[in-house]
């Protein structure tokens, strides 16, 4: 794994235990389709035999999954529990908050927690109020600042009482966000997923740059870290975000080997066929597929 930059923090700021680190296998990167797919189910095998560990040792796990709009976090939760026994693993989708969501943030959230033999992944989360709201005024900034003082004791808290606190940021290039809701706009499927919220975030990028910034140097501590992934290659995404959550438990069964990449590190040669937003293009050659790719990547 590789350390990610250093991440400044403003003067007020509290300092941090730990600072966010980059997750990054060096053996996903730039994987084909074909090699993905074979990775990514060893990986979901490997996510069952943590889960029933998880349920038998009555174990609660919350991974916090955050990031820009298009960053990938819908389709990286989906991929987490995609196989997953649905009776214990659970995806927490932020919708509107309501008024009194709104006024009890983090008591709300704490409602949330997984029960024992849990898990539950958090698609946006608490942390919405550290980035998305001050930056588009969905807070106000008494609100933002009594957040900022309070979250790393209620985590500690969380930990305390025995939760696994997991927190990845999915971290987006402007060029690819541009890209993604480009796509988005034209696609007959996917049209529903851009929306006036989406362009305003965007168009205040560097102020979300601000308030992320700060968020990982005060709220990345040594007992809740941040951990930063790449995602403008959602399939490379979905395989770190899956080995990080599987590399921090001891989990009866564990092999974290990547013999699946390995194995298809040669994609083959024959024409197959290709599945791109619901479009099926068939018996393509590998030069084809290599073009496809470079769309699927952020679908």
């Amino acid at each position: 794994m590789t350390q990610a930059n250093h991440y400044s923090h403003n003067k007020d700021a509290i300092l941090p235990q730990t600072e966010a680190q980059q997750y990054d296998v060096a053996a996903f990167r730039d994987v084909n389709y074909t090699a993905y797919r074979a990775e990514l189910r060893e990986l979901r095998l490997q996510l069952l035999m943590m889960q029933e560990w998880v349920m038998q040792k009555d174990k609660r796990v919350a991974v916090v999954l955050e990031g820009r709009d298009a960053a990938g976090k819908g389709s990286t939760a989906s991929g987490i529990t995609h196989y997953l026994n649905p009776k214990s693993a659970q995806v927490v989708s932020q919708g509107v908050p309501t008024p009194k969501h709104m006024r009890n943030w983090l008591g709300t959230y704490y409602k949330m927690m997984p029960q024992a033999g849990n898990i539950t992944i958090f698609d946006r989360s608490w942390y919405s109020r550290a980035i998305v709201q001050p930056a588009l005024g969905f807070c106000s900034m008494r609100q933002y600042s009594y957040f900022m003082t309070h979250v790393n004791d209620w985590e500690r808290r969380l930990v305390d009482e025995d939760v696994s606190l997991l927190k990845i940021y999915l971290s987006v290039s402007k060029e690819a966000q541009d890209l993604r809701f480009r796509i988005r706009q034209d696609s007959d499927l996917q049209y529903w997923k851009y929306s006036p919220t989406d362009r305003r975030a965007a168009e205040r990028w560097q102020l979300l740059t601000y308030f992320k910034e700060r968020m990982f140097a005060v709220t990345s501590t040594d007992y809740a870290p941040w951990v930063i992934i790449d995602s403008d290659n959602k399939h490379q995404a979905r395989l770190n975000a899956i080995h990080y959550i599987l590399s921090r438990f001891d989990y009866d069964g564990k092999d974290l080997s990547l013999r699946a990449v390995d194995a298809n590190a040669n994609a083959s040669q024959k024409t197959r066929n290709v599945m791109v937003d619901g479009v099926l293009f068939r018996q393509m050659t590998p030069e084809q597929v290599s073009v496809l790719e470079r769309i699927m990547i952020h679908v």
